[in-house]
């Protein structure tokens, strides 16, 4: 039999003890009743030896108890066998099934002095599973107890049997509690008082005021200058203006958790100060944190980068794992100025002056706005003297099949549309590669051909994304464009070609406008039509363009059938599904998706399909919902209006599930 000090002598003593009052109480009720007194003695007796039977019992358990600490110190040379029992550290020793086989001192007053022989270890000590630690033999790990932070550190231990007991050996668990309190809060002190840096900028400032008159400006600029102070002073912040625009800010972490809690709170009212005046004011803040003051400035930097390439009037913060991102829910701005796209346009030609062929990639699935967008700038090229080559795959690109198979059939552009081995064939140092709609490196239609080249051009227009393609030399980001035929088009006014640009050229590049803003429905500005008439001028058909987006009955049919399946999730939100991988999916998906937009009071939709052992979600939305952050927290990305996202690890149903609850989330962080 296993010893059990606590467990079966405590047993026999509540046995004995319940056996020995019963006797007396029969002894005294016998005196009262009048029965024989020596009925009476021998119940007394009884109980007495009942009694100095549980006494012996105890002192036995007590005795064994003692006999096992001395074998627990018998190593330790002349270590007394009560220094256990005395030791300053909490120690516990448990059965393998988890009660409490012995414990000191130290760990009783931790618990109040409360008996807990044969309790469970796991309901005293919370925080912990015994299954856990079981397998984890040797480990430890941190517990609370009491509002103190203890390590606890357990070890599995064969008790060897005594000659005086013969039992059979036993596994025992040793477990001590280290006291890291006092090291946990000065920890978490050391880590409150880490000087955090945000960097504050004024989205579109010239924009903003330069439309005032003096009186105006003074009035708006004290305003947002009073709100940004009022804000600083939550965290007994250093705040420094550095320019017009730009802030720096210095606050200790402890007070980052209560403006995240706050949800930025400054970005609404710097809102409200645009809306009183009547101009689109926002802000955009990066914040460092968790490093290095200089390393954090850096970070914040980052930060500001990602929130204004994400649209602006949001927060990004980052770390030394990650971003995060608050705020970004009013609609990017058009910039009137085109100092920016006048510097692209300049070293652009530069570039293409300088190369010996350019290669242009889109992204999978190449639609007509990364399309477009390349046959316009392949005809600057051209004209500058490079080779131009279009990567183009039959497989992924049905979205402009159409349009590829007229300009295929032109001598013009026979070998320019090559695959992506003939482009690693043909690069040499010189060659130029140009990344056109997308700057996130998993969505490129040629990874190794960006990776290999030697001068990288991006152009896009989507709200940048955590991840980002590096090694480029010449960064064109806008989100406030409607799509990168429109930047296109307006570098190609810049590069002054004449009338180099064909009307075929023009019409691809007005396709992919055309597309992006849903016949200038979305995203439509001063400068989006600007583009459109410069087009129109290169003599473009917009007969022509229209004729690319019809469709056989057969696809109408395929598209009409998603969205009888729509239903709403929300109010006003609508989602449809197919379970069918039709050829061209994507197109009859994102044109569902558009369709569902018509329907009465619906101002968001999302169409569900497979596609290619993928499942794949398209976005849709009027201003006002943001399906670009319903779609992140999916893992894809795109704009507030239009956007989508594609998962390899859940079927159609479960895709519906977790858009549910995304707009759920959504709707909840909007209230």
């Amino acid at each position: 039999m296993k010893r059990k000090f606590g467990r079966a002598s405590r047993s026999y003593l509540r046995v004995a003890v319940f056996a020995a009052a019963v006797l007396i109480l029969c002894g005294a009720a016998n005196i009262f009743l009048n029965y024989p007194y020596a009925i009476g003695a021998v119940e007394a007796a009884a109980a007495l030896l009942v009694i100095c039977v549980a006494a012996y019992s105890e002192t036995k358990r007590r005795s064994e108890a003692e006999n096992y600490i001395r074998s627990v110190t018998k190593t330790a040379g002349n270590i007394p066998a009560n220094a256990l029992e005395s030791l300053p550290i909490p120690m516990v020793v448990a059965h393998a099934d988890g009660s409490i086989r012995w414990y000191n001192e130290s760990f009783g007053a931790l618990f109040g002095g409360e008996q807990m022989y044969d309790k469970a270890l796991e309901s005293i000590v919370t925080g912990i599973k015994w299954s856990e630690l079981l397998r984890s033999d040797n480990g430890s790990r941190n517990v609370d107890i009491n509002g103190g932070r203890y390590e606890l550190v357990n070890r599995l231990v064969k008790d060897k049997a005594t000659k005086a007991t013969a039992e059979e050996d036993e596994h025992s668990i040793y477990i001590y509690l280290i006291d890291k309190t006092g090291e946990t809060k000065a920890v978490q002190a050391y880590e409150n008082e880490k000087t955090d840096v945000a960097v504050i900028c004024v989205d579109n400032y010239d924009e903003v005021f330069r439309r005032m008159n003096d009186s105006e400006e003074q009035q708006s600029e004290a305003a947002l200058r009073k709100a940004i102070n009022d804000w600083a002073l939550k965290s007994c912040a250093v705040l420094k203006k550095i320019d017009r625009d730009r802030y720096y800010m210095f606050f200790e972490h402890r007070y980052l958790s209560g403006y995240i809690k706050d949800k930025f709170d400054i970005l609404e009212q710097v809102r409200k100060i645009g809306e009183e005046v009547k101009r689109p004011m926002s802000l955009s803040i990066g914040i460092g944190t968790g490093a290095s003051i200089d390393e954090n400035e850096q970070s914040a930097r980052y930060a500001l980068d990602m929130a204004q390439g994400r649209g602006g009037d949001q927060v990004g913060i980052k770390d030394d794992t990650q971003y995060s991102f608050y705020g970004g829910k009013t609609r990017e701005y058009e910039k009137s100025t085109r100092v920016k796209t006048r510097a692209v346009a300049m070293a652009l030609r530069d570039y293409f002056t300088g190369a010996d062929s350019v290669i242009f990639v889109g992204h999978k699935n190449a639609d007509y706005d990364c399309f477009g967008a390349a046959m316009g700038l392949q005809r600057a090229a051209r004209t500058l003297g490079s080779k131009p080559y279009i990567i183009y795959d039959d497989s992924t690109a049905s979205a402009v099949a159409k349009l590829h198979g007229e300009l295929a059939e032109m001598d013009e552009y026979r070998g320019m549309f090559i695959s992506e081995d003939a482009a690693l064939d043909l690069m040499t140092d010189l060659t130029l590669v140009v990344v056109l709609d997308t700057h996130r490196p998993t969505m490129l239609q040629s990874e190794r051909v960006v990776e290999r080249a030697a001068k990288v051009v991006l152009i896009d227009h989507h709200r940048r994304a955590t991840e980002f393609i590096n090694n480029c030399s010449l960064i064109y980001h806008e989100p406030y464009a409607s799509s990168t035929c429109e930047m296109a088009t307006e570098i190609l006014q810049y590069m002054s070609l004449g009338s180099a640009v064909t009307a075929k050229e023009a019409e691809c590049l007005y396709t992919g406008i055309v597309l992006d803003t849903k016949n200038f429905l979305i995203k439509t500005g001063v400068r989006t039509f600007e583009a459109a008439s410069y087009l129109r001028r290169l003599g473009l058909n917009t007969f022509d363009v229209k004729k690319l987006f019809n469709v056989d009955k057969d696809e109408y049919d395929k598209r009409a059938e998603i969205v009888r399946t729509a239903f709403e999730i929300a109010p006003n939100i609508a989602i449809a599904h197919t379970s069918q991988n039709w050829q061209n999916i994507r197109v009859i998906a994102s044109q569902a998706a558009d369709d569902m937009l018509n329907i009465n009071n619906i101002r968001a939709s999302f169409v569900v399909y497979p596609d290619n052992g993928r499942t794949c979600v398209s976005a849709r939305s009027l201003n006002g919902i943001n399906v670009h952050v319903i779609m992140e927290s999916l893992g894809g990305g795109g704009h507030s209006t239009v956007a989508g996202a594609q998962r390899s690890d859940v079927t159609i149903y479960q895709m519906i599930e977790l858009i549910k609850k995304a707009v759920k989330d959504y709707l909840d962080r909007e209230k």
